[in-house]
Order: C-alpha cells, then structure tokens, then sequence
C-alpha cells in the first residue's frame, strides 16, 4: 500500500489431511481469511508455496487457479450469495455442471435437510435456511476441499447449530477436507484440529482430543 508493507501471513506453515474438520481460530485482523484466500486459490502469496494433492498451485496463472477452485474447492460465505431470482434447486443447479463428479442439486439439498424447500426463493426461506442451501450449492459438485468463512457469523445461536450440523454431517458422510474459520472458541470444539492464528501467525495447532456434537456446545 503505497510505501506501507503489511504482513498478513508471516511464514505459516501447515498441512491439512483428507477428510478432517479444522477451525482456523482467531480474532478480525488475524490473516486467517487470508490463509483460507489462499487455500482455496483465491489469492496467491507472495512468498512460499501451496500444494494439492502434491500438485503445486501457487505457480499456477488465473486459468489454474480457475481450474483448481471449479474442479476441487466449495466455499460457503457468511453472507450466503445466493442469487434472488433462483430457487434453491436452481441456486444449486449453477455449480453441477462444473465438475464431472457432482451429485444431483436434490441430493445436495436433502443431504443439509432442504430437500422440501427446494422450490423456494431465498426471499421465501430464513437465514439458516439460506446458510444450508449455500451449503448444498458448495457441495454439490462434490469438492474435495470445504472452505467456510464465519458460516454462522450472520445467525442466532440456535440457527448457527443447525448450520453447522449440517456442515459436520457433510464433513463425516461424504469425507470431505473441511475448514471452518471463525472468531468463535466455542465452535471450534466440533473439529479434529483446531489451529489458533494471530498477528499473521499460526500460534497452535493442536488436535482436538474432547471433540464434542454441536448439541454439546453453547456460546
């Protein structure tokens, strides 16, 4: 930024394994949207190297990246960027074509228990709702990596739980890599990893040895 240098991520250094649920734990201003930016080949950095499946992607120009994020990645926002004019089946319908191993959008939809308001317009549906249909839109090209950002930040309690059981049963029956970030200590004690980051740092990285259900945790 002009001559000012800021360091968003200072030589993190990690490895995710297949089919684990990870919290990227941390306050705002921390680098850890930065790191799942770069996990899921949003942004790439500007010093060191980001490998999948032993295939380096931070090499890669924009067409890789494309590539990568369309045939491996889904992402679910805290604001849940669907499109008003669709229904949820139709919402989903957008994302099936682009990977030769997805699901059907009724499949998606039913596996986050929204297979009865497939009809529905975003309009027409509550915001853990919405949080589910985005879930099953990410999921339904069958990604082998799950990036979430703050997925309950913009919900309740009682509906954040509902969100993240339906992200915990993704993780579990199709064992799918997932990573949820959040500011949110108590959601981190659903995941097999937790890994704390702060000031661009990864301070902890730690397994969960007292994984708890999302009925078990309260905030």
């Amino acid at each position: 930024m002009g001559e000012l240098e800021l360091v968003a991520l200072d030589a993190v250094s990690l490895d995710l394994n297949r089919g684990e649920l990870v919290v990227l734990l941390g306050p705002s201003g921390s680098g850890k949207s930065t790191l799942l930016n770069i996990l899921g080949g949003l942004d790439s950095p500007s010093k060191g190297k980001v490998r999948f499946e032993g295939k380096e992607i931070s090499l890669g120009g924009e067409d890789d990246l494309t590539d990568y994020r369309r045939r491996y990645v889904g992402f679910v926002f805290q604001f849940y960027n669907l499109i008003p004019s669709l229904t949820s089946k139709e919402n989903v319908l957008l994302v099936t074509e682009l990977s030769e191993k997805s699901m059907s959008a009724e499949a998606a939809l039913s596996l986050v228990d929204m297979g009865d308001r497939m009809d529905h317009f975003p309009s027409q549906l509550s915001g853990g709702e919405q949080q589910r249909v985005a879930i099953a839109r990410a999921i339904a090209k069958n990604p082998d990596l799950l990036l979430c950002d703050e997925p309950t930040g913009a919900l309740d309690f009682k509906t954040g739980k509902i969100v993240l059981d339906a992200i915990e049963k993704v993780n579990r029956e199709l064992h799918t890599t997932t990573i949820i970030i959040t500011h949110n200590e108590a959601i981190a004690q659903i995941a097999d990893r937790i890994i704390k980051v702060r000031d661009g740092k990864i301070v902890s990285d730690k397994v969960n040895t007292h994984k708890l259900k999302t009925e078990e945790i309260s905030w």
